[in-house]
């Protein structure tokens, strides 16, 4: 899409939101349409991400925001035919507010036969995020007739923003608010206007915080009268006791520790419920999906609120087999408030809007004491006389946050091909080529939102063996290497140049189907062999980025990225040897390797930017 083309000419003004879908269409509420005449008709609360003024009439400020022009966002792309002053086609505008008034008073504009319309593509956007549009505007003196369009479905027809401003020249304009969660990086706004003419005044894009909600159950590694320890995983439910709504901002990747205390006395009803006023630490923690000992990010949260815990010994669950009784805390009682303290790596980009809310549920079990009643039982317990077994607990965090896109890592599947230059026992030198993909044979985990390789990327991978290769009982090979991958990017116009590199340490093991049963041959007559994801589950290697330069100098790893790989080894054929011996002995002898290649998909997660 083109950018601007200006020149002087009348217009009106019209709008037609279009979510542009490069994954499908975005989902939103009905579009609010309102008179536009001062400061408070606007919502300038939250996290703007764009506020924009057409017209070339430089920046005005409005509630203490100012309005940049569309030429300063390298993220937006106008297509009209220009942009200029209300003064061209009738009076200017006069609201309450003089900031209001300068961007009212300036439109980027289309005239000619209709229908016809304006665009807006303005990126950056999240995908699943929740955003509000506030389209601005004025038409100073006729009636028009405007559709209002959502990817490709009409939401308000025949819209005459004159009606809308009283029919009164020379005062307020309009105001439409539009929230949408984005299912692509991209939104589009357009205009479609049934008459001669079309233009726009400005917009706000503002960020809208994600509601969330996720379930964990966990169990506990330290119980006593005064407090607890849980240890938790999440990825989990929703749970029977809950009826929150919200997306998922965790995974079952995140492990926790939620760390209890007893901050007072318990509170204990007539009819035997105990409040125990409690305050504590949740610590969340990522993993890496290929490795769980790999931590990539951390969030600390520490807040106050109550357990309470059913002690009527007439409730509670008694077993005595195991000499035990079940003491249960469940909902809506025990919740704590908390407050986000610190976020790192892959939750870096949460940014709380308030504090969020964890409930929970479950019982703790408490040994049976002989010559005690079952109450007498639950009291001793209760003042920290015996000890205690431990406990089974449900749990459920939610709230909102806006993210910081910028921090926001990114998933990515990128495709490409790879000869080997030298291929035997001790490793091979593979070079290269990056392709569209996507190859049929890999399926990506994640819905991929982000690419940084291309056409204009080579690659390197030198790999050495490690350890004894072993071959099993079902004769596929496998050998441990480690090596070094290189990823160098060119500039598209002058392929010499080049404009970055990423470096990274690969450990893999190379894993082949020896078996003489399921080898081919080629037109020449040599043995063909399969490696890789014929016979491989996993990922072949992981790498671990070490360096980062020009262009991808802002990429940080999130995790170790992936290595899949589906390929053949040709074996030149010796007449006097069995097919199955002639294979094992090309595994000893580098000459009778003639050589190998292969698609490979890297995927992973990374960031745009330094944490």
């Amino acid at each position: 899409m083109g950018r601007v083309r200006r020149r002087g000419t009348k217009t009106v003004v019209v709008l037609a939101v279009v979510l542009a879908a490069l994954v499908g269409q975005a989902t939103g509420q009905n579009p609010e349409i309102l008179y536009l005449d001062e400061l408070e008709d606007l919502d300038l609360s939250g996290s703007i991400l764009y506020a924009v003024n057409f017209g070339n009439n430089g920046n005005p400020t409005i509630g203490g925001i100012t309005f940049s022009q569309d030429q300063d966002h390298p993220n937006i792309t106008l297509d009209v035919l220009g942009e200029g002053p209300a003064t061209w086609w009738g009076p200017s505008p006069s609201t309450n507010d003089a900031g209001l008034n300068q961007l009212l008073d300036g439109f980027a504009y289309r005239y000619g036969t209709a229908p016809l319309g304006i665009s807006i593509d303005v990126a950056g956007l999240g995908v699943g995020q929740s955003y509000l549009l506030q389209v601005l505007s004025y038409e100073p003196q006729a009636s028009r007739s405007f559709d209002f369009i959502v990817e490709d479905e009409v939401i308000v027809s025949n819209f005459d923003p004159f009606a809308q401003q009283g029919y009164t020249s020379g005062r307020g304009g309009y105001l439409i608010k539009y929230e949408f969660v984005a299912n692509d990086p991209i939104l589009n706004i357009s205009v479609l206007s049934h008459l001669n003419a079309c233009g726009l005044s400005g917009f706000i894009l503002t960020v809208l915080p994600s509601g969330f909600v996720d379930y964990g159950s966990g169990t506990t590694t330290q119980l006593f009268a005064g407090g607890a320890t849980w240890q938790l995983n999440w990825g989990q439910g929703p749970w029977t006791w809950c009826d929150s709504t919200g997306q998922s901002l965790l995974d079952s990747n995140v492990s926790a520790v939620l760390d209890l205390r007893t901050t007072a006395s318990a509170d204990i009803s007539a009819d035997l419920v105990a409040t125990l006023p409690i305050g504590g630490t949740l610590t969340l923690s990522a993993h890496d999906p290929y490795n769980k000992n790999v931590v990539t990010g951390t969030m600390t949260l520490t807040g106050t609120g109550v357990n309470v815990i059913d002690i009527n010994a007439s409730r509670v669950l008694v077993d005595e087999g195991s000499g035990m009784f079940l003491a249960p805390f469940h909902a809506p009682g025990p919740k704590l408030t908390m407050t986000v303290k610190k976020t790192t790596g892959v939750f870096a980009y949460v940014e709380p809007t308030g504090d969020w809310e964890m409930a929970f549920a479950g019982s703790y079990a408490i040994p049976l004491i002989e010559g005690q009643s079952l109450q007498g039982n639950i009291f001793t317990a209760l003042g920290g006389n015996v000890a205690l077994i431990g406990g089974l607990g449900e749990f459920e965090l939610m709230e909102r946050y806006v993210p910081d896109e910028g921090k926001k890592p990114r998933y990515f599947c990128e495709y490409g091909t790879g000869v080997a230059t030298s291929f035997g026992a001790a490793g091979g030198l593979w070079e290269q080529t990056w392709t569209g993909g996507p190859w049929s044979w890999h399926t990506c985990p994640a819905t991929v939102n982000a690419t940084f390789l291309g056409d204009s990327v080579t690659g390197q991978l030198e790999t050495t063996t490690t350890g004894a290769p072993s071959i099993g009982a079902d004769m596929v090979l496998r050998s441990p290497f480690g090596g070094h991958i290189t990823l160098t990017g060119y500039n598209d116009a002058t392929e010499t140049e080049i404009t970055g590199q990423i470096k990274g340490d690969v450990t893999g093991t190379f894993v082949g189907d020896v078996n003489a049963a399921n080898a081919t041959f080629d037109a020449d007559g040599n043995i063909v062999c399969s490696f890789g994801v014929a016979v491989n589950d996993g990922p072949d290697a992981l790498i671990t980025v070490t360096a980062a330069t020009g262009k991808y100098a802002d990429i940080r790893q999130a995790g170790q990225w992936g290595w899949y790989v589906n390929g053949t080894m040709t074996i030149a054929r010796v007449p006097d040897l069995p097919i199955q011996q002639n294979i094992l002995a090309a595994l000893q002898k580098p000459e009778l390797l003639l050589g190998a290649h292969e698609e490979f998909v890297l995927t992973g997660w990374y960031y745009r930017q330094s944490q």
